[in-house]
């Protein structure tokens, strides 16, 4: 902030009022930084999420998500229905890898 434009003869009471908007303004100015510096963790903690959802719609990771998902249940599976397990992995590992390619091809290329 540029210092207010005072005249040459300005009288004690103008110079008081200069000073104290200038005191204000820096006040003002201080609080909006330590704001800031106290927001910081959280508008990482956004980008991080914001970057972490863009990566995810544009990766594959729903078919990792899906394949880690289906290794927890089938060695978590105390009935040991193995084969079960396997059918279901066959059926869906190829719908969502074609659904990952489909979705990467509708994208355009820049």
């Amino acid at each position: 902030m540029k210092p207010p434009e005072l005249p040459a003869n300005a009288s004690r009471q103008d110079l008081r009022k200069a000073m104290l908007r200038l005191r204000l303004e820096m006040h003002r100015q201080e609080l909006r930084h330590e704001g800031l510096q106290l927001l910081q963790p959280v508008i990482k903690a956004r980008r991080f999420t914001q970057n972490l959802r863009q990566e995810l719609h544009n990766s594959s990771a729903p078919l990792w998500l899906t394949g880690g998902a289906l290794l927890l249940a089938t060695l978590g599976a105390r009935n040991q229905n193995w084969r079960r397990w396997i059918r279901i992995a066959a059926i869906v590992v190829p719908l969502l890898k074609r659904n990952t390619r489909s979705a990467s091809a509708s994208e355009p290329q820049p």
